[in-house]
């Protein structure tokens, strides 16, 4: 009689060599997805935590104006209630929403978001009895390397009134 010496044929090595790579292959794939998902999320947050932030700040500036200034396609002026302040305005620079009180300037957004349209419309009725503007807010995630989970854009909307009038 043949004794068999303990132990692992060739074939039984090979089979247990390809599934483990086949298993090691899935949980690397996996864990990639993962991070550029995180990463996505991360890009996300910031776009949409920056227009949400900038949408509140526009938003609370008109509700406590006194009355509306001037109106560009890109640019609101308020007319503020407090005489230290005087007027505060609101515009778009190289990318950035600026907002200008007295002569203090400060950007709004976060500097790895590009801020690529703002849009503002007079939505006030003719007899002055009402002063409501509409705003539109599009940015986007500066990425500078172009990948493909750091690209993405968002536009906010919003309406305010004049609460003085």
């Amino acid at each position: 009689m043949i004794k068999r010496a303990a132990g692992l044929t060739l074939i039984e090595i090979i089979i247990y060599v390809a599934i483990m790579g086949v298993m090691a292959t899935a949980l690397t794939m996996m864990t990639v997805n993962m991070i550029q998902l995180k990463s996505k999320s991360l890009v996300m947050q910031e776009v949409n935590s920056s227009l949400r932030f900038i949408a509140d700040k526009i938003s609370f500036e008109i509700k406590n104006a006194k009355s509306l200034g001037a109106i560009g396609a890109s640019s609101i002026t308020l007319n503020t209630q407090d005489s230290t302040r005087n007027t505060t305005i609101f515009d778009l620079n190289t990318g950035n929403i600026r907002m200008t009180v007295g002569t203090s300037v400060a950007s709004l957004n976060s500097n790895l978001v590009n801020i690529s349209a703002f849009t503002v419309t007079n939505l006030s009725s003719g007899t002055s009895k009402t002063a409501n503007v509409n705003y539109v807010i599009t940015g986007n995630y500066k990425n500078a390397g172009g990948r493909s989970e750091f690209t993405y854009s968002a536009t906010v909307e919003g309406s305010s009134e004049v609460r003085s009038k």
